[in-house]
């Protein structure tokens, strides 16, 4: 990855489904000449009674350390994203780096359809761009519609990323 950095001269990296945790240093993930904005899982998965946090799932942004930049605070409750506000010639952008777990709860997903929202919305003065891993691979994303597909999904996780695409659809977003 440094490698190709430095080869391709990148400004911003996103990585979803980082795997990070709170025993990897963040000395042991930063790369030099970025800012590294990272959201390591710590949530249950699937079963919020349990005492095991995942290691898998996170977010990780690296931003070059010469362009204005803060972490983006309406992002900060979304479970395994993270968000940035970049300042550009052109004006504000806020990037969002998402790793949407098909295990999350439904309280897990509702809240970061809340954090997709409100960083979208409208009294929010900047660009939102999103990227990550969402996981419907049954979602055409240039019209929003849900193909049939997945089988083996049962209704809860079906209800969940209908919400999902549909949020999508509701603030425009493909």
């Amino acid at each position: 990855l440094k490698l190709v950095i430095k080869q391709e001269g990148i400004d911003i990296i996103c990585i979803a489904e980082s795997h990070l945790h709170a025993d990897i240093l963040e000395a042991e993930v930063q790369i030099e000449g970025y800012n590294m904005y990272r959201k390591d899982r710590d949530f249950k998965i699937n079963d919020e009674n349990s005492t095991e946090v995942s290691v898998k799932g996170g977010s990780i942004i690296y931003v070059r350390n010469n362009i204005p930049q803060e972490k983006e605070e309406l992002f900060l409750n979304a479970p395994d994203s993270v968000a940035v506000r970049i300042e550009t010639d052109k004006g504000t952008v806020c990037i969002a780096c998402i790793y949407r777990s098909q295990a999350l709860s439904e309280k897990q997903n509702n809240q970061l359809i809340k954090c997709i929202n409100d960083v979208c919305h409208e009294s929010n003065p900047c660009e939102t761009i999103i990227v990550g891993d969402f996981n419907l691979p049954d979602v055409v994303w240039s019209n929003g519609i849900s193909l049939p597909g997945s089988f083996n999904i049962d209704n809860k996780h079906l209800h969940q990323q209908a919400r999902f695409s549909q949020c999508f659809n509701d603030l425009g977003l493909s």
